[in-house]
């Protein structure tokens, strides 16, 4: 338990770190400029949100085997063939 707590511990202190330097990061690359004097920083950072990730990964492996699939392949019966079932 204790090595599980210093891990998730290492964890978020690490996490902090990387914040705090792309932080520093971004506040450097917007502050400074080049020697022509352009407006524009050298450095553009051009943010995106993170891609969702589910939180529980769910084993569908044991899902598909116990579906029934229907067949894609719709089969036309004729009338009088429907007709003759009850005639028998």
């Amino acid at each position: 338990l204790d090595s599980a707590t210093s891990l998730i511990t290492a964890a978020k202190n690490l996490m902090n770190a990387v914040v705090l330097t792309v932080k520093a990061s971004y506040i450097a690359s917007t502050k400074y400029r080049s020697k022509a004097g352009n407006k524009e920083p050298i450095v553009q950072w051009k943010m995106r949100l993170p891609e969702k990730k589910p939180l529980v990964f769910v084993d569908r492996q044991n899902e598909t085997n116990s579906r029934t699939k229907k067949s894609t392949v719709k089969k036309r019966l004729e009338p009088i063939h429907l007709l003759n079932e009850f005639h028998n």
